[in-house]
């Protein structure tokens, strides 16, 4: 027995930002090191490149559970230590993180000096130096600290904001960071909140800011406070040129894309993303661990699993090749991650420069990067937690939750510093305090700690009345990275001149005429502005470009922009971000740009597919305001274009499109008067040349869906009559078949409910779903299947729990009634239900039964292994949960619910229904993710009412579906799945 427990020793490993688990196993000596290891033997195990060297900069007892570093102006480093992390302090006690001052007073690169700057903090998570003291975020809030009496501890402290999700110590508001703006920008850290001003003058009886889905921004002397688009989770960065980095678990480094101020600019489009994974993401993306640490799920085996700390290394003491790079932490890897970012269209994208390695790594378990920082010496700094087990108890089984090793390494905590092995970095002299004059010298220093520091300083100076007018010569000769922040100060003072802007607009630097466009799209009044933004949307890049069609979007509308728009179109229609920019910039304009791309069809060097889909859109945007006459060049397009390929995909678009703009309102484009007389006869034939090929078995599949796409457009009766028979064969496709669903569910008739449900019977699974969808679409045709659920022509058991919860909470009272009625047993009490089912657990299980009732009940929601897919929370790490954990969760699953998956009702205006769980939102849109891993985004406008029903996806009653029996061989597949191949025997489980 005693053998076995040594054998099979696992250590369950979490970072401060993440909740996948991760089980190191006892493996050899040799390769393993036997944690804890002093600072000298973990350094001596770390593997980097072989031009770099790790060097300690301070380790315990002066640094203790280290979550996040910043050298202040006098290049004292400054120390956040999340000591009462994860569980916080005991009932009565004090909480224990702290800020402490560390000094390097002999000038040996050690930092031996620390003194606490201030205690008694709860689960402190960033730190910014600001003016004389410290901007913090902690606790809900964002906390001015300072030391006014001199004597090295902070006795001032004012609270400026509050409101900030406080429901895990993981996901809180972290990374104050100075922004090229001069705002102070905040990663929410998935939670969000509700943020109120608490200073007095920064008030000004504004309404609770609500944060969900986005980040946060606040001006640090004016007060002034904003969301921004972003969802940063533990990490915020910026680069050179003010372009902002965010990351998650799963995530390693992702671009802000879009600013919201561009999105409101258009509420007839909904952008689908405003972030861009620069790294490849998720289960796509590759990690080389060289420590043994064994993932639970087979998903996240050797993947970023808990990235944080993301940063665009802008430092001088590494060589030139890593400048520019994004580097991001794994700490269930033990190892930190390089990639070499570079442009792409509009954003950039990520490449490892290594094969089967990383640039940091370890042997060592007890490794935690959790954060990196630049320093005066052009280093990049390493933030080591150094724990053994680093979990937070909202994650963990019960049975864990008192471990006695959970709380090893808290009397421990490092610092490392990576430079340049041969060439010894410069490190400027920060011993005297900064002047306006050597702070402009400093806007082009090579090391970015020097010239965010310069920045700050003549920020927080204000002295515009003196070297205002010094600025441009100063920085002239210097780099697009000094020209770029030159920019950026004068904004910031309010000494920007049109005339400044118009010559920065004509810079040999895109990212400085890039600069320009975004502190010059304000002067659109100004003609000489306003011709050299024009002139940009043909710049050499496309970065510009992009920025250059965004500030267009803030431009007066009218048809003088589709030309130049139309010019943007044919050069960058690849671009999935320029085409959304082209959306939002359009505005009124949508149905006068898709009549110019129709009239002049692409040429060989276009993106016939970018085309297509932009030309899609535009018609769908065209036709969400009145249907008019100022459509009439489309239609005359569509009639004059050729009958060439590309030319008939982009007229399928469009007819698809503008049926969908129109059914947003209520018409059906068959029916609509909105086109000119002579279009009629040819919409016509073209809807039912479309309806002839959604059942024409001969065409290919592509263009059977595309026609489908169309053929909804058509009269009702005439779509229906082509898309029912799709539906209505188990031989058809199962993609075009479900395609046919979505096409029925947006039809209006009750009538279609009897078909479908003689059909109901003899139907494959997939069209039972189906079919249960359509009926579910709108309450007419709900009410005829709650009355063939009390007729029994459909059993209650043949609902799956999501589609029986949304029955037992119809928005209709008298629906709802019946439906509660007829399910009664699927809302039986839950305490009973748990109680009836304890005896599930003492039963003999087989786990490859419990696979099949997996695959047959779960796999919609859910995925293990390679089966499923994830719509609901990932469970692939089942393995670490008793049986009886995880029979609570399937009979009650809404005990404990991860805010990130609270199922949401949707109702449109139309009086159609859709359900699923928000992934991303703007102020002009949200995307639902539901069942089966569909997705579907939904203009705000488009909304009657949102509803969050405060309850888990995953709705009760799961038990109706299946027997005792086949709950244990359940619980005994998802307890032992990664054992069922004999890599780890079923004996050794727990």
């Amino acid at each position: 027995m005693g053998k076995s427990i040594v054998r099979w020793c696992l250590t369950i490993v979490l970072c401060v930002s993440t909740m996948k688990f991760v089980v190191a196993a006892e493996t050899s000596p040799a390769k393993t090191p036997a944690g804890p290891l002093s600072p000298a033997e973990s350094q001596a195990a770390f593997v980097l490149d072989a031009s770099l060297k790790i060097e300690v900069v301070a380790a315990e007892p002066e640094v203790i559970d280290p979550v996040a570093v910043q050298f202040g102006s006098d290049g004292s480093l400054w120390v956040v230590e999340m000591r009462d992390y994860p569980h916080g302090p005991a009932a009565g006690q004090a909480p224990k993180s702290r800020i402490k001052r560390l000094r390097d007073q002999d000038g040996d690169g050690r930092f031996e000096s620390a003194q606490v700057f201030a205690d008694e903090l709860l689960f402190v998570t960033g730190v910014l130096p600001y003016r004389d003291g410290l901007i913090a975020t902690l606790a809900g809030k964002i906390l001015f600290l300072a030391d006014r009496d001199g004597d090295g501890t902070a006795e001032y402290r004012e609270t400026w904001f509050s409101g900030f999700a406080e429901e895990n110590s993981q996901l809180r508001a972290n990374h104050p960071t100075f922004g090229p703006d001069g705002y102070v920008y905040i990663a929410n850290g998935l939670r969000g909140g509700k943020i109120v001003a608490e200073r007095p003058e920064w008030k000004k009886d504004r309404e609770p800011l609500v944060i969900t889905g986005f980040d946060f921004r606040f001006h640090p002397e004016t007060g002034d406070f904003s969301a921004v688009n972003g969802h940063g989770q533990f990490g915020l960065t910026f680069d050179d040129f003010g372009r902002q980095f965010v990351c998650s678990n799963r995530n390693p480094c992702q671009h802000i894309v879009f600013d919201d101020r561009y999105l409101r600019q258009n509420p007839l489009y909904g952008v689908r993303q405003v972030m861009h994974d620069v790294c490849v993401a998720g289960e796509n993306s590759r990690l080389y661990p060289i420590s043994k640490a064994w993932t639970t799920s087979t998903l996240h085996a050797n993947q970023f699993t808990a990235a944080c700390g993301v940063t665009i290394y802008r430092g001088n003491g590494m060589p030139a090749e890593y400048y520019g790079n994004a580097f991001t932490c794994d700490p269930t890897g033990n190892l930190v991650h390089r990639e070499v970012v570079t442009p792409s269209g509009a954003t950039f994208t990520g490449r490892s420069p290594y094969e089967g390695r990383e640039f940091l790594a370890s042997p060592d378990t007890w490794f935690r990067p959790v954060n990196l920082a630049h320093g005066p010496d052009g280093a990049l700094y390493v933030v080591d937690m150094y724990r053994a087990v680093i979990e937070h108890p909202d994650f963990m089984p019960e049975e864990l939750k008192t471990r006695p090793d959970l709380l090893l390494g808290t009397d421990r905590g490092r610092i490392w510093r990576v430079t340049s092995r041969e060439a010894k970095p410069v490190v400027a002299d920060v011993s005297k305090p900064l002047t306006p004059a050597q702070a402009l010298k400093d806007l082009g220093h090579p090391n970015s700690y020097q010239r965010d520091r310069a920045f700050r300083f003549l920020i927080e100076q204000q002295p515009a009345d003196v070297i205002a007018e010094q600025v441009l010569p100063a920085v002239q000769g210097q780099s697009a990275v000094a020209r770029s922040l030159g920019l950026r100060l004068l904004e910031a003072w309010g000494t920007l001149t049109p005339a400044q802007v118009v010559a920065a607009l004509g810079d040999a630097a895109p990212e400085v005429r890039e600069t320009a466009l975004l502190l010059g799209e304000r002067w659109w009044s100004d003609a000489a502005v306003s011709a050299a933004l024009m002139a940009r949307l043909q710049d050499d890049s496309a970065r510009v470009r992009f920025q250059a069609v965004l500030a267009l979007s803030l431009a007066p509308a009218g048809p003088q922009l589709v030309a130049p728009l139309a010019a943007v179109c044919r050069q960058d229609a690849h671009d999935p971000w320029t085409r959304a920019a082209v959306l939002t910039a359009v505005r009124d304009q949508a149905a006068g740009l898709l009549a110019v791309l129709l009239t002049d069809p692409p040429g060989a060097a276009m993106s016939t597919a970018g085309l297509v889909a932009l030309c899609h859109d535009l018609a769908e945007v065209s036709a969400a305001p009145a249907f008019d006459g100022t459509r009439e060049p489309v239609w005359q397009a569509l009639l004059a274009a050729p009958e060439t390929e590309s030319s008939a995909a982009m007229r399928w678009a469009v007819l698809d499109g503008l049926g969908q703009g129109l059914r947003r309102r209520g018409i059906v484009l068959a029916n609509s008067a909105g086109f000119p007389s002579t279009a009629a006869g040819p919409v016509q034939a073209w809807l039912n040349t479309a309806c002839q090929n959604v059942g024409d078995e001969s065409q290919p599949m592509g263009i059977r869906l595309q026609a489908l796409a169309v053929a909804r457009q058509a009269d009702v009766e005439t779509a229906t009559a082509a898309i029912l028979p799709l539906v209505m064969s188990s031989a058809t496709d199962v993609t075009l078949q479900q395609a046919a669903f979505d096409a029925l569910a947006g039809f209006p008739q009750p009538e279609l409910a009897t078909p479908l449900l003689e059909f109901f019977g003899g139907a494959p699974p997939s069209a039972r779903r189906g079919i249960l969808d359509v009926l579910l679409a709108n309450d007419a045709r709900t009410a005829v299947l709650i009355t063939a659920l009390e007729q029994q022509q459909v059993k209650a058991t043949e609902l799956d729990p999501t589609r029986a919860q949304r029955l037992i909470n119809h928005r209709d009272p008298a629906l709802r009634a019946r439906a509660r009625k007829v399910l009664e047993a699927a809302t039986a009490e839950r305490g009973a239900v748990l109680t009836t089912y304890a005896p599930v657990l003492t039963l003999k299980a087989d786990p490859l039964r419990g696979r099949q009732i997996f695959e047959k009940q779960c796999v919609t929601c859910h995925r293990v292994g390679d089966l499923g897919v994830n719509v609901g929370p990932d469970i692939a790490d089942t393995r670490t949960k008793t049986p009886d954990v995880l029979l609570t969760a399937i009979l009650d699953p809404n005990r404990a619910i991860d805010n990130n998956y609270f199922g949401y009702t949707v109702i449109l205006n139309d009086g159609r229904v859709q359900t699923g769980i928000i992934t991303a939102e703007t102020s002009a849109s949200i995307t639902l993710r539901q069942p089966e891993g569909k997705t579907d985004t939904i203009l705000r406008s488009d909304i009657d009412e949102l509803r969050n029903t405060g309850m888990s996806l995953m709705p009760v009653g799961f038990e109706k579906n299946i027997t005792p029996e086949q709950m244990a061989d359940l619980i005994s597949f998802l307890k032992n799945w990664r054992y069922l191949d004999g890599d780890v025997p079923l004996s050794a489980t727990p």
